[in-house]
C-alpha cells in the first residue's frame, strides 16, 4: 500500500442497488485530491455474489493506502428523526430514545442498529428547564450487515457506517461561504434521498422511491424499447423522442412534487426557514431537463466540493462524467478514522 502524509484514513464505497463505487481522497476541506475511483455495474436484483465480484472488479489494479472504509445506507429499513426532550441523563436518554422511537418508526427497533447524536441543549419558552435536541438513527441489521459482509469478504474493514443524506450533508458543510440553509438531493437508481441542514438544529432527512430506474422504466413502457435502449434514450437531449421527452417529464414532475412537499414540511416544521440552497448528486440527477425543474422549483444553486484531479494520473473527462454517481463515495471518503 502507498504512504501519503495528508491520506483521509478512509476509503469511501457506496454499495448501491445497480453499482458499486469508491474514491480514495488525499488533502483536506476544500483541498482534496483525488487518489483513485472506480465504478463497476451490477445487475438488478443482484446476488450477495454479484456484488462480491464487482467490489473485487472494483478493487482490481487499485494501490489504495488503508484497507479502512467508510459506507452508508438509506431506504425503508433506515430512519432519522429529531426529537426533542428534557434534559436528561444517558440513561433515561437511552430509554426515552428506545420509546420515541417505536412510535414513529415504521419498523421494529428490535434488530435494529441505533444510535444518537445531541444537537444542542435550549431554554423552554414556557419555562426555565433546559430542553434537548436529538437527532436519532434507526437502520436494521440485515441492511447494514449485507454491506458489511460485501466489504469483509474483500478484505476491506468497515470503520464507519453513515446514513446517505446525512453523509453527503457533512461533506457539503465542508464548504465556505454556505448560506444559512442548504440541503442535497442525491437521485439515485431506486430512490432519491434528500437532506436538510440549518446550523444548530436538527438535520431533516427523508427518502424518497423514485430514481433513474423509472425514468428508465418509463421510456422503455412509451417508446416500447428493452430497458438498454431506454436507458440511452434518457440522456439522449437532442434527438430524443417525442414521446420519450413526454414520459421523462411526467417522472419529473412526480420526483418535484415529492421534493416540493418535502421543502414545504422542513418549512413548516422549522417555523418558517427557507432552504437557499441544494446541491444535486447521483447517478439520475444528470437526466436532462431535472435540473432546471428543480431550480423553478425551489432556485437552485449548485454547490460543489473541490477536489482537485491529477490530470496526469486521470482522464478529466471520465472522472468528470463519473463524478455524479461517485458523490457519495467521493463524501464518504471525506470523513476521518474515529481512530
Amino acid at each position: 500500500m502507498r504512504k501519503t502524509e495528508q491520506h483521509r484514513g478512509l476509503v469511501g464505497v457506496d454499495i448501491g442497488s445497480t453499482s458499486v463505487k469508491l474514491v480514495e481522497l488525499s488533502g483536506s476541506p476544500r483541498a482534496f485530491e483525488l487518489e483513485n475511483i472506480s465504478v463497476v455495474a451490477v445487475p438488478d436484483d443482484a446476488s450477495s455474489s454479484a456484488y462480491g465480484k464487482a467490489m473485487s472488479l472494483v478493487l482490481e489494479g487499485k494501490d489504495l493506502v488503508t484497507n479502512r472504509t467508510a459506507i452508508s445506507v438509506s431506504g425503508r429499513k433506515v430512519a432519522v428523526r429529531g426529537m426533542r426532550f428534557p434534559a436528561l441523563g444517558k440513561a433515561e436518554l437511552d430509554g426515552a430514545l428506545k420509546y420515541e422511537g417505536s412510535q414513529v418508526i415504521g419498523f421494529e427497533l428490535h434488530g435494529s442498529y441505533l444510535d444518537h447524536c445531541v444537537i444542542e441543549s435550549i431554554e423552554s419558552e414556557e419555562s426555565t428547564s433546559a430542553l434537548m435536541d436529538v437527532l436519532f438513527v434507526a437502520a436494521r441489521k440485515e441492511t447494514v450487515d449485507a454491506k458489511i459482509a460485501v466489504l469483509e469478504e474483500a478484505g476491506l474493514e468497515p470503520r464507519v457506517v453513515g446514513v446517505d443524506a446525512l453523509v453527503l450533508l457533512d461533506a457539503l458543510l465542508l464548504e465556505e461561504g454556505l448560506p444559512e440553509t442548504c440541503g442535497v438531493i442525491d437521485i439515485g437508481a431506486s430512490s432519491t434521498s434528500i437532506g436538510i441542514a440549518h446550523k444548530g438544529t436538527v438535520p431533516f432527512v427523508r427518502d424518497i422511491e423514485i430514481g433513474g430506474s423509472d425514468y428508465t422504466q418509463a421510456i422503455a413502457n412509451a417508446l416500447s424499447v428493452s430497458l438498454e435502449d431506454a436507458e440511452t434514450a434518457k440522456i439522449m437531449e437532442p434527438e430524443r423522442e417525442l414521446a420519450s421527452a413526454r414520459a421523462i417529464e411526467h417522472v419529473t414532475r412526480q420526483l418535484v412534487g415529492e421534493l416540493s412537499r418535502s421543502l414545504t414540511y422542513y418549512q413548516t416544521r422549522g417555523n418558517g426557514t427557507q432552504v437557499d440552497a441544494l446541491f444535486m448528486c447521483g447517478g439520475a440527477s444528470i437526466v436532462p431537463g431535472l435540473s432546471d425543474a428543480i431550480s423553478e422549483m425551489a432556485g437552485l444553486q449548485v454547490v460543489s466540493c473541490r477536489v482537485h484531479v491529477d490530470h496526469a494520473r486521470f482522464d478529466a473527462e471520465a472522472v468528470k462524467r463519473l463524478a455524479p454517481i461517485s458523490s457519495l463515495a467521493a463524501a464518504l471518503a471525506m470523513k476521518k478514522d474515529p481512530n
